[in-house]
């Protein structure tokens, strides 16, 4: 099969900025953050407020550090201070979809194929003296984060630093008159946990849910939306799975007892 003739970046480029501005948010009001809009049979333009030129450089990085399927990055930019990411219009079905017409084989296909590509992208080895950032070493993005001034987070030196700043820099023992409840025994149970010893990080998608997997013909043909990922502790990716996305976590932690079992068989312990 013949390749899709791609125009060269410098011609995507004038393409998107010259396209009125009505195209692009029109199609974005259809998504809560960001939108990813088609531009040709074989090109989508991803842009929105949100939108940072580290998830193309992400993209970038998984390509060549594994065999995860992903899509081709065109180019990317900023142009009047909004970023644009122009990439590969990824033929086939989100997962939710997909799963209605799949046999127990062909799901079970699919949970292997997923096992291997996370196990893959975990592997991937963090330079020296990484914490908690993006590939290129630089701040993050997840929407389940407390708002804040800046939609953008980190990068933490270590570990321990990101949990602090997680739980806004508490510290149970700058409150000894606290009463010593079950709730603040919790509390400090969980810190003491977040200060101690970690392994090193691991490369995360970080929103790991249904819809940003892409099946054709009962393979999963890419992963999308890295926009969240980077370096982070090792149970970040099963968190960030179970909250999901808001618009679909229902269906998604429905299945929850069965993704367990199938954590724990593949996974095993974080």
């Amino acid at each position: 099969m013949s390749q899709p003739f791609v125009p060269v970046p410098s011609t995507i480029r004038f393409s998107v900025v010259s396209s009125p501005s009505w195209r692009f948010k029109t199609t974005a009001r259809f998504y809560r953050y960001n939108g990813c809009v088609p531009i040709s049979k074989h090109l989508i333009v991803k842009t929105g407020p949100y939108v940072h030129l580290t998830e193309a450089a992400t993209i970038k990085f998984v390509a060549a550090k594994t065999s995860i399927p992903v899509p081709r990055v065109y180019c990317s930019f900023v142009h009047k201070n909004r970023a644009y990411t122009v990439m590969e219009r990824i033929q086939g079905q989100h997962l939710p979809m997909a799963w209605k017409t799949l046999s127990d084989a062909g799901r079970d296909s699919v949970l292997t194929q997923l096992r291997d590509m996370i196990t893959e992208l975990r592997a991937i080895t963090p330079p020296p003296g990484t914490g908690v950032g993006s590939c290129v070493g630089g701040s993050l993005r997840d929407p389940r984060n407390p708002a804040r001034s800046n939609p953008r987070f980190g990068p933490f030196t270590t570990i321990q630093d990101f949990h602090s700043w997680l739980r806004e820099h508490l510290r149970p023992e700058e409150h000894p008159d606290r009463q010593d409840d079950q709730n603040w025994k919790d509390i400090k149970e969980m810190v003491a946990k977040q200060d101690g010893p970690w392994s090193p990080p691991v490369f995360t998608h970080g929103d790991l849910n249904p819809f940003n997997i892409m099946i054709r013909d009962k393979k999963v043909v890419a992963i999308i939306d890295w926009e969240t990922a980077g370096w982070y502790p090792s149970y970040w990716e099963y968190t960030a799975a179970w909250t999901g996305n808001d618009v679909i976590r229902k269906g998604w932690q429905d299945l929850i007892p069965n993704m367990e079992i199938t954590r724990q068989k593949w996974w095993g312990e974080y």
